[in-house]
């Protein structure tokens, strides 16, 4: 019986042994082999080169970005995922197009409250005008 274990034992330590050869196709151990209690290193690289942009992608991120800032104007449903839409608004800001995207933003805005001015503008005016006279 003694001998069975001693056996296990040393089956057991030949398995680990022979983990601890195989690297699972990279340059350090298999994660199996490590102590307990050790502690990994876990090392995160930039990119060498930026990863561009598509030349129209800027235009047509502007145009889903207009489209959804004006069903969200007309209280209509928006075709886009509201993550995408964010997703898109942190790749232009991260390319440095983010002054431009500012301000196109703002004169959709502008032109919208001013659209709405207009309107009430006129209505109350007329009105007024009437039940004066």
């Amino acid at each position: 019986m003694m001998s069975e274990e001693t056996g296990q034992k040393n089956n057991n330590k030949a398995n680990c042994t022979a983990l601890a050869e195989h690297t699972n196709g990279l340059t350090k151990p298999s994660a199996l082999v490590t102590k307990p209690g050790a502690s990994k290193k876990l090392v995160i690289k930039n990119f060498k080169d930026r990863p561009k942009l598509s030349d129209n992608y800027t235009q047509d991120t502007w145009k889903k970005l207009q489209e959804a800032v004006g069903a969200i104007q007309n209280s209509t449903s928006i075709k886009y995922n509201l993550e995408e839409l964010y997703q898109a608004v942190e790749n232009l800001c991260s390319y440095k197009v983010s002054a431009t995207l500012y301000k196109q933003l703002r004169q959709v805005c502008e032109d919208h409250v001013k659209a709405q001015i207009h309107q009430f503008r006129e209505y109350p005016f007329e009105l007024s005008l009437r039940v004066l006279v």
